[in-house]
Parts: structure tokens; C-alpha cells; sequence
């Protein structure tokens, strides 16, 4: 199972606590003191922590995922919720269902839409 790096995009502090029971390795930008800190340096981060990026910032992380392919560099893995309406339910049954087919090693270089996995 992959380790997750909730950044300050990604909504409700509710799915964190579910993602921590239901046995997900969490860590937000509020607990690795890097609030207001540019995506491209919580990506790096998240990536040197061998953690995969949830966000709900498509835009930025979309770019910042074809910059490091074009770069020849790998992230971790960007997750990307596009409806941060979803139920704190919806969310953790997607990850749950994409940590379950597809493992840390896959999720290299990969991004996501989470709701695909719902």
C-alpha cells in the first residue's frame, strides 16, 4: 500500500482520519510544516518521502506532472480528486480500490483521477 501526502488542496481533514484507519501511512502539509509552500516543492517533498500527492488542484498538478515527464523525472504519484463534494465514503472506497490494484511501484510517475476508482 502507498503512503499518501494530503496537500492543502485536497479538502476534508475527514478523509485523512479515514484513510489512517482504514491503514493508509497519511502525512498532510499541516503536520510536515509546509503550509503555503509552491507545488512544485510539495511535490518534491512528497516524492522524496516516497509519498504519493492527493490534491484536488487538476491544473497545476497536471502541468507539473507532464514538466517532470518531459524532465525524464518520476514523482511518487499524484492522486487527483476532481469533486471535493464526494462523500468522505466515496473518497476512501476509490483509494482503497486504487491501493488495492495498483501498488507504490506502479504509482510511480502516474496521475490519477481518484473518482475513476469510486
Amino acid at each position: 500500500m502507498f503512503g499518501v501526502y494530503f496537500d492543502e488542496d485536497s479538502g476534508h481533514h475527514a478523509v485523512v482520519g479515514a484513510a489512517r484507519r482504514a491503514g493508509f501511512q497519511c502525512l498532510t502539509t499541516k503536520e510536515a510544516g509546509r503550509r503555503r509552500r509552491p507545488d512544485t516543492e510539495q511535490l518534491e517533498f512528497a516524492t522524496e518521502a516516497g509519498l504519493v500527492v492527493y490534491t484536488c488542484n487538476a491544473g497545476d498538478y497536471g502541468r507539473l506532472d507532464k514538466f517532470w515527464s518531459a524532465e525524464g523525472r518520476i514523482h511518487a504519484g499524484i492522486i487527483v480528486l476532481t469533486d471535493q463534494r464526494a462523500p468522505v465514503g466515496v473518497q476512501l472506497r476509490a483509494l482503497q480500490n486504487l491501493a488495492a490494484s495498483v501498488s507504490a511501484e506502479e504509482m510511480r510517475g502516474r496521475l490519477v483521477f481518484l473518482l475513476n476508482w469510486a
